[in-house]
């Protein structure tokens, strides 16, 4: 974990505190094997004044300074506090500083966030029996009070389960379940989403999106036992981040608009949750006349690389169809009798 930036931390930071601290997620990545994408830094012994000049003085921006955050590079330093529900909504909390590294770190959402390693001597604090968790694949909430506070991290349980390939401690399941949502923001909730939809086991997090009462609270679905196993099967797979609501959409029934009214979404991943179904049987009519509309790239992978050599022999991977002639007195009928002129070719998924 050691970086040219975290080195010039350790010597900026030594004449004011030798009590600073790589926490959560980045301590985690690093016991698990792999390679934080972004660190997270708390800084104890300095005052918000110092704290705020010192930031200043490296460049550093505030990107949450009533909660004593700053962005500096690849890391968030941050003081250590707690926080306290006061108001409605993902940032209705009150913060307050404090220097006790156990209670700082009581505010963490699950045990396998909330370990601390020291940046000077390498020593990990693990309060919570994270270490643990993390050796037993187990994501487990800290406290009850705390925890049923910040209703986000019902989504987070479901988005790390499909990243780590973790399970959801039974104790933690049933609190999630009982957490309301209704206080989040649509954007809030697309971006556990979203780290869910690039994950590598998206199975494991469609399972808690289940289980943990999100489909039924967000988009009123309930799934039966067969229901679940057809679509887990197909989520092993995952190769766009709109293949999950694209399958689910038309598994189940759902219009666009039950989803997007609960999520904001970017419009290009709306674009693709909204291509054609795929039909059982496939022709080179059909084809023809969705690739009018758009390239056949995102209809192929979608649906398991569906008629892949076929449609990148006939140019239209990447591109539309173009009709060869058109009748601008009637431009539908002579576009569609052109593609009703080709003698049918029944394709099967992932041939020809």
């Amino acid at each position: 974990m050691e970086s040219e930036e975290l080195e010039f931390l350790k010597k900026f930071f030594a004449p004011y505190s030798k009590r600073v601290y790589l926490v959560g997620g980045c301590v985690r990545d690093e016991i698990l094997g792999n390679t934080p994408r972004e660190y997270d830094i708390e800084v104890y012994d300095i005052t918000p004044e110092k704290f705020d000049e010192l930031m200043q003085k490296i460049g550093a921006k505030g990107v949450g300074k009533s909660f004593f955050v700053y962005k500096w590079k690849n890391f968030d330093i941050s003081l250590p506090r707690i926080e306290n529900k006061t108001g409605y909504g993902h940032r209705g909390f009150e913060v307050k500083i404090t220097q006790n590294e156990k209670e700082a770190s009581k505010r963490r959402d699950f045990t396998m966030n909330a370990l601390m390693k020291n940046i000077y001597t390498g020593k990990i604090l693990d309060f919570w029996g994270g270490i643990k968790d993390i050796q037993n694949k187990i994501i487990r909430h800290i406290d009850d009070k705390t925890f049923v506070e910040d209703s986000l991290r019902v989504l987070r349980a479901m988005q790390f389960a499909s990243r780590l390939r973790f399970k959801v401690a039974k104790e933690t399941v049933k609190l999630c379940q009982s957490i309301d949502l209704n206080d989040l923001s649509k954007d809030r909730i697309y971006m556990e989403f979203e780290k869910m939809f690039k994950s590598k086991y998206l199975y494991y997090g469609f399972y808690y999106f289940i289980v943990l009462g999100i489909a039924k609270k967000l988009f009123n679905l309930e799934f039966k036992c067969k229901e679940f196993f057809h679509l887990a099967k197909i989520y092993k797979l995952n190769p766009l981040p709109s293949f999950f609501f694209y399958h689910l959409r038309y598994y189940k029934h759902i219009k666009l608009t039950q989803i997007t009214n609960a999520l904001n979404m970017p419009k290009n991943l709306i674009k693709e949750i909204n291509t054609k179904k795929c039909p059982k049987t496939v022709t080179n009519r059909f084809l023809y006349a969705l690739a009018l509309k758009y390239p056949l790239k995102t209809f192929s992978i979608l649906n398991f690389n569906c008629c892949e050599k076929w449609i990148k022999k006939e140019n239209l991977w990447n591109k539309k169809y173009k009709p060869k002639k058109i009748d601008p007195k009637n431009p539908r009928k002579s576009i569609l009798n052109e593609i009703r002129s080709y003698d049918i070719i029944y394709l099967k998924k992932g041939n020809i």
